[in-house]
């Protein structure tokens, strides 16, 4: 009897022993798994270890991450809600919340992101988001769908079923894309992005063929985020590699089009060593310039991936590029710009500003230099989804990508992104940008051509400049000056070393001389566009003047005055004199308006004890301007 009952209890030990054993097995795969990306695999062997211990939470953690890292948040949420809070896993909170709002479920989200944020001893981004997405949860629970927007997707094979995105038209029925794919039938390995071209018929596009690179090599590189701008027949897109840590670093490229061929692709000079530059679009300014807007992580952006621009030079080289500030960017993601010159408008998408899933698709009107704040295009071209890429074309529909409900998944339920389109209200279509790069012929008399050069001198209106403090000639009631804009914008140039010092935000002061930069940029295309108006009609400038509410009244108008003298100086010494015989003969005259405070931040300082805010505060040095506001043509 004590024989059969010590046989019994070692059966039993064994058993146990080889229970625990294959539990931890299966967990080190899983984790091992996890670890290399290999998030489906992860699943399994972490289903396998809950099959021995249903409250494995190592397996139940890594199980949720794993459906929310491949975008299958309907599956993460039941997991989400099994694990316990514990102090390895401090976000438990924060991912839980997310997925609840990447499903749709927007009152249980806000709820969750609360009490994470309530919870959370941390003063950090994840503080800042969870708080944020309070406010954006709240905000998406008080909107409506928009019956009168209907969306189409695309068919196959267009729409594979893998990540299809960045879909634009090469001509009114010819797409070209980008898509992830793999040859493998595992789909683990070897996904490589490659751009496509299809001949389309409404939702319906014949095979595709591949996007031809000449002399750039494709064994080893992603290619993807193509934009074609038809009117200079060029083609840019994104080279990528993955580094050793496993991140993706890109280059921006473009290729000419000559004749049926395409020329060698060149890398930009805007390209830097050690950070990402991806998803360009580009646009033509009043002159026929190209304006590229574009995707980075570089230094002195706003936080993660911003949007930033450069303008085309007059030698053709891109100028240093420009971040678009905090009214668009922020600590968060931005993408998949898009500059509609007919509109004015700037398209992109966030995962910061109000929306509904994670990327929601915003748009910014352009205002002169400034971006007026950001708008959700609603519902239902957003989602609870990710929604990116929206391309408003000129014929009559806006593209855009989503791994939305009903999006093709060959795997997962939100996997992969599709193309999807919506039709566009007349007054939103886009029209070509016309190439402003010659003068008028005055024995031409072509008065349409004229008309569109006086168009595009109004749609630069406000042009602005901006001033250092006390500038130009400080400390004195002169109401004139011998000096020009380009003598005060050198000098306000000089000081920024000092605002640095003085104000201490580093990315602040740089983003505001970024601003002052821009702003002297966009004065000379002004000008140009000018110099073109005046061969054929007579043209009146309308200038005001700004000042910071630092000195009193009196002497602050005195000081405006002074600094749009120092802007008719320069307008009439501009490339050599160009426009001087114009003022002289009559043909171009100024109307000014000099202000004082009146019109300055009231909430901005002015006291001399806190030169830190009334003088080096970028909000200040908003103030201290001078603006083109209007201009008459007769």
């Amino acid at each position: 009897m004590k024989k059969s009952i010590f046989i019994l209890l070692l059966s039993l030990t064994c058993t146990l022993k080889s229970y625990a054993q294959t539990e931890k097995q299966f967990t080190k795969a899983g984790e091992s798994a996890f670890i290399e990306g290999d998030y489906y695999e992860a699943i399994a062997y972490y289903k396998e270890a809950l099959k021995f211990n249903k409250n494995n939470q190592q397996a139940l953690q890594k199980i949720a991450l794993s459906y929310y890292e491949l975008k299958d948040y309907e599956n993460a949420e039941g997991f989400f809600n099994k694990i316990e809070a514990n102090e390895d896993f401090p976000l438990l909170g924060y991912y839980t919340a997310n997925n609840y709002k990447l499903i749709g479920k927007y009152k249980e989200a806000k709820t969750a992101f609360q009490n994470f944020n309530n919870a959370y001893p941390n003063a950090d981004f994840y503080k800042d988001k969870s708080q944020q997405e309070v406010a954006s949860c709240s905000w998406a629970m008080d909107q409506e769908v928009d019956p009168e927007v209907i969306i189409t997707q695309f068919k196959k094979p267009l729409n594979t079923g893998f990540s299809d995105f960045g879909a634009g038209y090469l001509d009114s029925n010819v797409i070209q894309l980008s898509s992830l794919q793999t040859s493998r039938k595992n789909m683990k390995d070897d996904f490589q992005a490659k751009m496509y071209v299809f001949d389309i018929d409404g939702s319906s596009a014949s095979k595709s063929t591949s996007f031809n690179i000449p002399q750039i090599g494709t064994d080893s590189f992603d290619f993807a985020n193509g934009f074609y701008l038809k009117e200079k027949q060029s083609f840019y897109f994104s080279k990528c590699v993955s580094t050793e840590n496993g991140e993706n670093l890109c280059d921006l490229y473009v290729m000419k089009r000559k004749g049926t061929a395409w020329t060698q692709a060149q890398a930009l000079s805007i390209n830097t060593a050690n950070y990402t530059e991806t998803q360009a679009q580009a646009s033509l300014n009043g002159l026929g310039r190209t304006v590229l807007y574009f995707v980075s992580d570089r230094a002195g952006g706003q936080g993660k991936l911003d949007i930033w621009r450069t303008t085309e030079g007059t030698n053709g080289a891109f100028g240093e590029a420009e971040n678009l500030g905090h009214t668009i960017n922020t600590i968060d993601n931005e993408s998949t710009p898009f500059f509609d010159p007919t509109s004015k408008t700037l398209y992109f998408s966030s995962e910061w500003h109000y929306g509904f899933g994670a990327y929601d698709i915003l748009a910014s009107h352009v205002n002169g230099i400034t971006f007026d704040s950001p708008k959700n295009l609603g519902l239902p071209i957003n989602s609870s989804a990710n929604d990116q890429y929206y391309y408003p074309s000129k014929y009559n529909q806006a593209l855009f990508a989503s791994n939305r409900k009903g999006a093709l998944q060959l795997r997962g339920s939100a996997c992969c992104y599709d193309v999807f389109a919506h039709e566009m209200p007349p007054e939103l279509v886009r029209v070509d940008t016309p190439l402003l790069l010659t003068r008028i012929d005055p024995g031409t008399k072509d008065l349409t051509q004229l008309e569109t050069y006086i168009e595009s001198l109004e749609e630069q209106l406000p042009a602005t400049v901006f001033f250092h403090n006390d500038e130009p000639n400080p400390k004195t009631n002169s109401t004139k000056t011998k000096l020009s804009y380009a003598e005060c914008y050198t000098d306000y140039k000089d000081q920024k070393g000092e605002y640095f010092g003085q104000f201490g935000d580093n990315q602040a002061i740089g983003s505001w001389f970024n601003t002052v930069d821009l702003a002297y940029e966009e004065l000379q295309s002004f000008l140009e566009t000018l110099y073109v108006v005046l061969e054929s009609r007579q043209v009146d400038l309308t200038i005001e003047g700004y000042c910071s509410p630092l000195a009193l009244n009196d002497y602050n108008i005195n000081l405006a005055k002074r600094r749009i003298i120092s802007l008719e100086n320069y307008i009439l010494t501009w490339n050599e004199g160009h426009l001087k015989p114009y003022y002289d003969a009559g043909e171009l005259t100024f109307s000014a308006a000099p202000f004082g405070e009146e019109k300055a931040d009231q909430t901005i300082s002015d006291s001399v004890e806190e030169v830190k805010y009334s003088i080096y505060d970028p909000r200040a040095a908003q103030e201290r301007r001078v603006e083109i506001i209007a201009i008459s043509v007769e």
